[in-house]
């Protein structure tokens, strides 16, 4: 089983950006005993909701940003066009998981899946986990780099608001990604 894959070595997974609140460990063990069409639906309703609202937010400042820097920031285009590649490559797995993944993952849950529709669910399953990992390598990167350009203490500079971004989007992905790894994808095995 695949550990969080936004979280460094060592670290408890988090919810909430600070230690692993009560509210959220409830929540956890909520999920896990949820039937997996309700888990599904709040992960597409919720999850991948907010994410493409938080991609679209940071894309917006991003472009914004280059078009009122005035002066050509290399680091700067450089962090845009990760950005533009990471959400690129997000809503193409959300959509993946939407259209491929959980109508095989329902019907599991409603015992109306073949054998060899369940091993077309493992490979997805295998596929997703490793994307989860790459996906979250590529928000580590664009996060360090955006860390360095917030050195404003004015947090309405927009490199702050740009790194603000892109913590809450790396917040609602870590949850996300948890409740896929550690909660939807061992009940699919």
């Amino acid at each position: 089983m695949m550990g969080d894959p936004l979280r460094h070595p060592g670290e408890e997974v988090l919810f909430t950006g600070g230690r692993v609140s009560q509210a959220d460990k409830a929540e956890r063990e909520a999920w896990q005993a949820a039937p997996l069409s309700v888990l599904v639906h709040h992960l597409v309703a919720v999850c991948h909701e907010e994410c493409r609202v938080d991609m679209a937010r940071l894309e917006t400042l991003v472009e914004l940003e280059a078009l009122e820097g005035g002066s050509l920031n290399l680091d700067f285009l450089e962090v845009r066009d990760m950005i533009s590649r990471f959400c690129t490559v997000m809503r193409t797995h959300l959509a993946l998981e939407e259209r491929n993944l959980f109508p095989y993952v329902i019907g599991l849950g409603d015992g109306a899946i073949t054998p060899a529709q369940k091993e077309a669910l493992g490979d997805m399953r295998q596929l997703l986990e490793a994307d989860h990992e790459a996906e979250a390598g590529m928000l580590r990167t664009i996060r360090g780099l955006t860390a360095a350009m917030a050195t404003s203490p004015d947090p309405a500079s927009p490199e702050s608001r740009i790194h603000e971004a892109l913590m809450n989007l790396s917040g609602h992905l870590q949850k996300h990604f948890y409740l896929e790894n550690q909660v939807l994808f061992p009940r699919t095995r």
